[in-house]
């Protein structure tokens, strides 16, 4: 597990009393003469570093990268930044990560996130002592914080999908706030952005938005493959995978291992025809009735705490342990502009209000599933994120915009390789503040499909006589109903009779028959099923922690 915590070491404790995090092996046992102590589990990516000239232990965790500094300098180099409190500079580095920052003589610790907060870390203070960690879980089975449950993450996570509110599921542990130094300093607490956009609305010609977007994606992928020369890659039948296959064998020195997961006719054929036109080997998944069952555990629990899908980059990643993976993550939203709008509506172009279109953008539920009283508290619950969104994207003027960068990547599509950095971990071409802050700075409009089809056009012409998957001709194979929602929906049967379980469900008139109608194999109420099955996971999973839960305080 790629996972880091630690807690503040207390003046009046002895030295042989330490906290356990399961599954965790110190850092620094040696000669730790700092403020905290920091843990991992096996197979961390955590670089761990001390400065004689600053008397600070830098604790970095991820795979971050510098176009001009070379990854044994970048350490002393974040040191100098955190020194000189030139913070903006930390937009240069390329990649998701969390620096800790223990400085004994300052009485100083620094957390620093990623321009988007990308790579979770958690705070909390108890009793006076610093808390932090990856995953709240494994925080929560140390015995260090209540274990409180935050309702309206709770329901966020109903709502969306995903928790989209600066907490976890438990109220004492929140999450650092995205692209920010927060200092930690003679009990105060202060937190400094260093990643804030600015409001434009430039609009250039095509072939300029198209060149421009070539030149960013081009050098930040060279920057992250000079330190990686071997890397992996999931193939779709999309642009963007095609995109980064194409640039990255274009790269002297890079051997991309390149896999597809056949999950439909359409996506295997252009996956394979991509493949062939750029001359590279493809290892292909045999086709599945249904892409969930892929894997032996089609949920997993998210660092809040929540359980959530697993991705196809996930099957793949298993099979190339210790190899990163190349990622299209962002390229939906930064090339494509595919969130832009919402029902063929830029969000100008909506007269009502703002805070319900979003609610309505995202949702991933039907209210009427729920008890009415529940339903009602979900939905107002649920309201306060997007709330801040608006406020928050008003600023800049692009409410899709921020909501997009700040809640459906961060907390939900990061998902589809935050999952696998056990296995591996990403690199993320799209993901720079060069092209995030361009999107910014641009109008809506000039972002669509076109921008792929004028690269590939001047740059990569085979690859622009292949279509798009979603261009050919319908798949005229049946997809069933999976195993797995089969399985779930005979567990959650006997489940949802029982009083006390799953009791925001309106079970007797819809989730009892729904159930049944799935393990009967009907395809419509899969869905249904899906959510049963998550709702049903957190519930067992905090009863058998022996957590105060009840759904009823939603």
């Amino acid at each position: 597990m790629n996972q880091v915590f630690g807690y503040q070491v207390m003046s009046d404790e002895i030295s042989s009393h330490e906290i356990a995090f399961k599954g965790t092996n110190p850092v620094f046992t040696d000669a730790n003469y700092g403020q905290i102590k920091v843990f991992v589990k096996p197979r961390t990516h955590l670089q761990s570093y001390f400065s004689q000239k600053y008397s600070a232990y830098l604790y970095i965790w991820g795979i971050p990268v510098h176009s001009e500094i070379v990854t044994s300098e970048i350490p002393e180099w974040c040191l100098n930044v955190i020194a000189e409190k030139r913070y903006e500079r930390f937009r240069e580095l390329i990649g998701t990560f969390v620096l800790i920052i223990d400085e004994p003589r300052e009485h100083r610790i620094t957390f620093v996130t990623d321009i988007l907060g990308i790579r979770p870390m958690f705070l909390s203070k108890k009793n006076g002592r610093i808390l932090f960690g990856s995953d709240v879980w494994t925080i929560q089975s140390s015995g260090m914080i209540d274990g409180k449950i935050d309702y309206d993450s709770v329901s966020a996570w109903i709502a969306y999908g995903f928790n989209c509110t600066d907490g976890t599921l438990f109220s004492d542990l929140c999450r650092l706030p995205p692209g920010s130094v927060v200092i930690l300093q003679d009990d105060e607490h202060t937190e400094i952005p260093y990643a804030e956009f600015e409001s434009k609305s430039q609009a250039p010609d095509a072939e300029q938005v198209s060149e421009e977007i070539h030149h960013i994606v081009t050098s930040t992928l060279k920057t992250l493959l000079t330190a990686h020369h071997r890397v992996s890659l999931a193939l779709s039948g999309g642009y963007d995978s095609r995109y980064l296959l194409a640039l990255s064998s274009s790269i002297p020195k890079t051997s991309v291992e390149c896999a597809t997961v056949c999950f439909n006719e359409e996506e295997k054929i252009v996956a394979y025809k991509v493949a062939e036109s750029l001359e590279c080997p493809l290892k292909s998944y045999p086709f599945k009735c249904s892409i969930w069952d892929y894997y032996d555990q089609t949920y997993h629990f998210m660092a809040d705490g929540f359980p959530i899908t697993k991705s196809v980059p996930y099957r793949i990643a298993q099979d190339y342990p210790g190899i990163p993976m190349l990622n299209g993550f962002m390229g939906d939203v930064l090339i494509r502009g595919d969130s832009d709008k919402f029902r063929g509506k830029y969000e100008s172009e909506w007269k009502d209000d703002l805070v319900e279109v979003l609610q309505q953008k995202h949702l991933k539920i039907k209210f009427f599933m729920f008890r009415k009283k529940i339903a009602k508290r979900i939905q107002m619950r649920s309201r306060i994120p997007m709330e801040k969104a608006v406020r928050e994207g008003s600023k800049l003027g692009k409410v899709f915009g921020w909501q997009d960068f700040y809640y459906t990547h961060r907390f939900y599509i990061s998902n589809n390789f935050l999952q696998h950095i056990d296995y591996a971990e990403a690199l993320i071409p799209f993901y720079s503040w060069a092209l995030l802050s361009y999107k910014m700075e641009h109008a809506y409009k000039v972002f669509n499909w076109d921008t792929y089809r004028r690269i590939f056009q001047k740059h990569y012409p085979e690859l622009a006589k292949i279509p798009h998957s979603s261009d050919l001709p319908a798949n005229k194979i049946k997809f069933e109903v999976a195993q797995c929602t089969k399985q779930w929906a005979k567990q959650i049967i006997p489940v949802l009779c029982k009083k006390n379980s799953l009791s925001l469900l309106r079970k007797k008139r819809l989730s009892i028959p729904l159930n049944i109608a799935s393990f009967a194999g009907l395809r419509r109420a899969e869905i249904a099923v899906f959510i049963f099955e998550r709702l049903f996971l957190l519930e067992k999973k905090a009863m058998e922690a022996g957590l105060d839960f009840d759904w009823e305080r939603i």
